[in-house]
């Protein structure tokens, strides 16, 4: 129990910052607004941060990955896999969204403004992906173009070989001195969160809880679907029936150390000896699921769409077909690229409101509801990475991987 309350000790800290706050902002009414400049202080030192965070945490991760690159036939399947799954579970969140409308009864009134027209028009993919200069790349409203930009320096630096060594270890360095500069930021969270709350619910009133409320209860009950039913079809997929029991025969250990933990990192060693139990083979479960455990989290997927669509009913904006691809593809890149960066809930909320032109005094809002659902998302996330192991390895072993592995001999592997 000890181990746990730790595992979720800042997580219980926030929360309860946002209890704090919810309180003042009731007792005060509109006279909480005197918080707000405190809370004003913690998301401009964040916003700060966040674009040399991107650059050096994504360039440095890709940098560490050109070793993965003889290994393309492998790598190129689970790309495949982790974008067919993530495509489905956007589908997926988005008709639930739709049949239970997560921001019923919420109206946000954000103080900064914004051009609502940008969210109603169709997808102009050069100036989504691209800038123009340099300098433009220093700007929060060009987060997507800045993590291609990061991408590519990551891709470079490890072609130039030992020529790159140098900026190799620059990037390795600095991103561990900006980890420790979001570990002093995060020392301020839970006031500047308690602060916003109490601003927000004086002007607003408690709808906004409710709403946080409402939407994390319609995200769980979707992970506890979404992983009985999809992950056991993508088990089945991979492996046929044998592959679905022995799926759901080891899956358990990840599965808790996920929830124990909301670590996907935390929860990589449990997976591989599930992988092992399960008898995929080792040259693609000693690939696939230390990749997959930084780029394959459908749980961020979903949620991240949950959110947006949040958003655009709370601020009474029309949620368009054009909206609704733009999410995807938003969720998508949530997923695999600012999932594997330190504190990436900030930038995948950042992200969501610069892609759509949306006030980014809405991110506290965005953070808390992340928080909350934080188990869901990350037990999602990785018991979703055995089941993809073994679609990858039936299609890179052929479809009778199965009947050569160790798991058909009823072996395990001690997690100890």
């Amino acid at each position: 129990m000890s181990g746990v309350l730790k595992n979720y000790r800042f997580s219980l800290i926030l929360l309860a910052g946002v209890l704090v706050g919810a309180v003042l902002g009731i007792i005060l009414g509109p006279k909480a607004s005197v918080f707000q400049p405190f809370a004003n202080i913690f998301l401009n030192i964040v916003f700060c941060i966040i674009i040399p965070l991107v650059f050096v945490s994504i360039s440095n991760s890709i940098a560490g990955m050109a070793n993965l690159r003889k290994l393309g036939k492998t790598l190129s399947v689970l790309v495949g896999v982790i974008v067919a799954t993530g495509l489905i579970s956007s589908f997926l969140a988005l008709l639930t969204v739709f049949i239970f409308n997560p921001s019923q009864g919420a109206t946000l009134d954000l103080s900064t403004s914004f051009d609502a027209s940008t969210t109603n028009t169709a997808i102009q993919f050069d100036s989504i992906l691209t800038v123009s200069s340099f300098t433009d790349l220093l700007s929060l409203s060009h987060m997507l173009p800045l993590i291609i930009f990061s991408i590519l320096t990551g891709v470079a630096v490890g072609m130039a070989g030992e020529e790159g060594v140098p900026v190799a270890n620059l990037l390795k360095s600095a991103t561990a001195v900006i980890g420790k500069f979001v570990q002093i930021i995060m020392y301020y969270a839970p006031v500047g969160i308690a602060c916003y709350f109490a601003s927000l619910i004086g002007s607003m009133g408690t709808q906004v809880i409710g709403s946080i409320v409402r939407l994390s209860i319609i995200y769980s009950v979707f992970c506890v679907l979404y992983v009985v039913i999809f992950h056991s079809c993508t088990a089945f997929v991979g492996g046929g029936k044998e592959g679905l029991k022995r799926y759901w025969k080891h899956i358990w250990l990840p599965m808790a150390t996920a929830a124990g933990t909301c670590s996907s990192s935390a929860s990589m060693p449990a997976n591989i000896v599930a992988a092992e139990n399960m008898g995929i083979p080792k040259e693609t479960r000693n690939l696939v699921i230390p990749l997959a455990g930084l780029i394959h989290k459908d749980g961020v997927v979903i949620v991240q769409i949950m959110k947006i669509v949040f958003l655009f009913g709370a601020l009474g904006l029309d949620f368009t077909a054009s909206d609704a691809a733009k999410a995807v593809l938003v969720a998508l890149i949530s997923g695999m690229i600012v999932g594997t960066i330190p504190s990436g809930g900030f930038i995948g909320e950042m992200f969501i409101c610069t892609t759509f032109g949306l006030p980014i005094e809405a991110v506290p809002i965005l953070v808390i509801m992340g928080t909350i659902t934080d188990p869901f998302c990350t037990t999602t996330s990785v018991t979703s990475q055995p089941a993809i192991a073994m679609v990858v390895a039936k299609l890179t072993e052929g479809k009778k991987w199965i009947n050569t592995t160790l798991g058909m001999k009823g072996e395990e592997v001690n997690a100890n």
